[in-house]
């Protein structure tokens, strides 16, 4: 029994399907839209899965080994998160993120139960409006896949910046990807100095994949300098927790939680939340950012 990069290609090709995970040669589950499912087995050992991911990295154009032992790349518009077992874990480890090739809109994602008509019509606004918006949400629950459909057939200079591409907007868009350092160390361009060099492109609108650490001091920054428009994605489980997020990030820049809080009440119009009800993937609430009696709160409005 051998897989290949064609089999896998053929598994995340099945219609409706969203994620891959292998943990372990003989261990395969995949997420057809409603949770995960087991596969056999693709692989006859962790040898051969890891001698394949090593291969799959290469033909991306990234590179995984011994002394790097995990890697983010891209194939064939899927996202692949790869783990080498060499001191990290007791075997290989490979996620799977898939994204359509044929992009939702808006409407086909009210259509499958996502947002309701008034949110879709309330976001289009919004997004016309220039609003600055957070996408929240746990891992899987689709932040990407509304971002990317509410921008669908945009004609503005959207500048989006990610650590790995998975937005794939359509031109005018123009995509900066993060850079990881080279093997003697140096090369290294991360998301907060992409930023900045976006700052200097001429951009409509600025788009951040995620926000994951000190790349969110440089947005607050960008936005209270009059860059509107920007939407961005973090994890969060629930609107209650979305403050908490922001006060960890803003710390993780360097900003005390009292400069985080006051640019974020500035800068942030709204944080609309999607998590899992059920199997189904939706928006569970819509937030606006306040400052109450000094304490930074996202305050729920109903749409």
């Amino acid at each position: 029994m051998r897989t290949t990069a064609q089999d896998i290609w053929q598994i995340i090709q099945t219609p409706g399907v969203t994620d891959l995970v292998i943990d372990g040669f003989d261990f395969p589950r995949a997420d057809f839209g409603n949770g995960f499912q087991h596969l056999p087995a693709l692989y006859a050992s962790d040898e051969e899965m890891c001698s394949e991911i090593i291969s799959l990295a290469l033909e991306a154009g990234s590179r995984i080994d011994i002394a790097k032992p995990v890697a983010d790349f891209v194939y064939r518009g899927a996202r692949f998160h790869a783990v080498l077992p060499f001191g990290l874990s007791t075997k290989p480890l490979l996620s799977i993120r898939v994204h359509p090739e044929d992009p939702h809109t808006l409407e086909t994602l009210q259509l499958s139960g996502m947002l309701s008509t008034g949110q879709l019509n309330w976001l289009r606004e919004q997004i016309s409006k220039g609003k600055n918006i957070v996408f929240s949400g746990p891992t899987g629950v689709g932040k990407t896949t509304l971002v990317r459909a509410a921008l669908k057939g945009s004609t503005e200079r959207i500048i989006c910046i990610e650590q790995t591409p998975e937005l794939l907007l359509e031109a005018p868009a123009i995509a900066l990807t993060e850079r990881q350092a080279n093997q003697e160390g140096v090369g290294q361009i991360e998301l907060d100095e992409l930023i900045i060099h976006a700052l200097r492109m001429r951009p409509d609108r600025i788009v951040v994949g995620e926000v994951r650490s000190k790349e969110f001091r440089v947005l607050l920054q960008a936005i209270n300098n009059g860059h509107r428009g920007t939407l961005t994605t973090l994890h969060a489980n629930n609107l209650e927790s979305v403050a908490d997020r922001f006060l960890v990030l803003g710390l993780l820049g360097g900003f005390s939680t009292e400069l985080t809080s006051r640019l974020v009440s500035q800068s942030i119009d709204y944080v609309v939340q999607l998590n899992r009800i059920g199997n189904q993937r939706a928006v569970s609430g819509i937030g606006i950012p306040k400052l109450v009696e000094g304490v930074l709160r996202v305050h729920e409005v109903v749409i």
